[in-house]
């Protein structure tokens, strides 16, 4: 360890000098400070809404304060609303957090569109009437200050703790062979913010150069744990192969000393595995390189609020349905509805209905040819049903069957093909879009990418759209769509 001191001075420009830091003082988690942001969300906006009805209903107008529970059941489901919409806007990232002046606005349309969802509850439950007007107004202007105010103590809090060092995590890399530099890479490239790699670390001194992509070589991991005993190192990160067994289990047992975190790389870094997590089957590790989409809980609740909210939703829209029917009958000869097989949850065929918009001689079952602009096979009312989207209307029935959610991924038809290329033949992800089921709108089509595929970037967007909507999925985040979907439709674009 003679050279020690001369080896650790060798940082790369920009990298933190081990030595000049702040002693033992513990490192502040990223995650910790996002979920204190929302722990305060919760209970600003609990308490501007509780102490807003004791002020309004109990102090200004004097009324009775029996209807407390009543009151206190709408905050909770408010500051609910609230948290999953707020998620959904990304609002608690932690780079976020640090500006809260950036996402005034942002807070602003989340709080508002909470309210709203609740007013429209209320209209439809006939139970306006039960509330006060006032408080609603008051508790509205409260909690938004309150919730702003939070985010300027929490953002000086975060300034703080930032000029102290301790949002940073300090990691040394154990290892400098190819799987240490494909993870460094990857932590270069990625989106991962607050870790300071202090050094590499590794025994074989004859055959580890000075620097490991960009990394100063930092000494033995005996070097190591007299450095983690002086200043502080919050993680240890082995990255080496895991065949090395005997390699592993003699450094485990040498680094297990420290009081610090130590952890294994896999030799999977470089994949694209977004979801890869450990976890223990009949106390074995199991490394689990993917998950079933809407499992256990997130079942149910999407499947409630499928079925649920069609329910609800179609006594509303059944005249809409009859008078379209009516339309089609007697503007063109043949049927009312367009039938057409289309891949379904896990790949099975199910039959989606459509209002028919082409002329009866013109209709392609098999949809060997996609719809364009100006397609002369679609009718005068097809054309106007298209354009906004009534057409598809229908597939609320698929959804009370069970066939099809209000949101996913939208359905295409088995020989559906983007210049000349069957979609699975485009991209090679194109099926896990089937892991869910398919919906009458989608993350896609509110983000731009619906009507024709003509290319294959269309249908890469979509995919990767589709994608991304299963691997985030969320109530929250399918009441946003179909918020979007009513501008979507009533804008227009890419619908012929």
């Amino acid at each position: 360890m003679d050279n020690f001191a001369d080896r650790r001075h060798r940082s790369p420009i920009g990298r933190p000098n081990i030595v000049t830091g702040r002693g033992q003082r513990h490192a502040i988690s990223i995650p910790v400070v996002s979920g204190l942001a929302q722990a305060i969300d919760v209970l600003v906006l609990a308490f501007t809404g509780i102490i807003s009805y004791e002020i309004y209903v109990g102090w200004i107008k004097g009324g009775p304060t029996e209807q407390y529970g009543l009151y206190a059941g709408i905050v909770i489901l408010g500051v609910l609303l609230q948290m999953n919409f707020a998620l959904e806007a990304k609002l608690y990232k932690f780079e976020r957090l640090g500006h809260p002046y950036h996402q005034i606005a942002r807070n602003g349309a989340v709080w508002a569109l909470t309210l709203l969802c609740l007013i429209a509850l209320a209209f439809l439950t006939k139970t306006s009437e039960l509330f006060s007007r006032g408080w609603v107004i008051l508790w509205f202007f409260s909690g938004f200050v309150g919730v702003i105010g939070a985010r300027l103590a929490i953002a000086s809090r975060i300034s703080i703790w930032a000029k102290e060092g301790r949002l940073q995590r300090r990691v040394a890399i154990v290892g400098s062979g190819e799987q240490a530099q494909r993870f460094l890479r990857r932590l270069e490239g990625g989106e991962m913010s607050g870790i300071d790699v202090v050094g590499i670390f590794d025994d074989r001194i004859g055959r580890t150069p000075e620097l490991i992509e960009g990394h100063a070589y930092a000494g033995t991991t005996d070097d190591l744990i007299a450095l983690a005993r002086e200043y502080r190192i919050d993680e240890i990160l082995v990255a080496l192969p895991w065949t090395a067994e005997d390699r592993l289990l003699e450094l485990f047992q040498k680094l297990q000393v420290l009081p610090v975190d130590i952890g294994l790389s896999s030799d999977l870094i470089g994949y694209r595995l977004p979801r890869l997590t450990i976890e223990i089957l009949d106390e074995i590790p199991v490394i689990r390189v993917a998950h079933k989409p809407l499992s256990d809980w997130n079942f149910l609740a999407k499947a409630l609020e499928d079925r649920v909210v069609a329910f609800l939703i179609f006594p509303f829209i059944l005249p809409v349905l009859l008078c379209i029917a009516a339309l089609i009958k007697i503007t063109s000869p043949g049927p009312i509805l367009f039938r057409q097989m289309r891949y379904g949850f896990n790949n099975q065929i199910i039959e989606v209905l459509k209002f028919r918009t082409m002329y009866q001689e013109s209709t392609d079952v098999d949809a060997d040819q996609q719809t364009t602009l100006n397609d002369i096979r679609i009718t005068p009312l097809g054309r106007i049903l298209r354009r906004t989207s009534l057409d598809e209307l229908p597939q609320i029935l698929n959804v009370l069957r069970g066939e099809m959610s209000l949101v996913g991924p939208r359905p295409h038809a088995i020989n559906t093909k983007a210049v000349g290329k069957l979609f699975e033949e485009v991209i090679n992800e194109y099926a896990s879009r089937h892991r869910v089921k398919p919906g009458i709108t989608g993350w896609a089509q509110v983000n731009g990418w619906r009507g024709e595929t003509d290319t294959e970037e269309k249908i890469r967007k979509r995919v990767e759209h589709d994608l991304y909507y299963i691997e985030n999925w969320s109530i929250g985040l399918d009441l946003k769509i179909l918020l979007m979907t009513i501008f979507v439709v009533l804008k227009g674009d890419n619908a012929y």
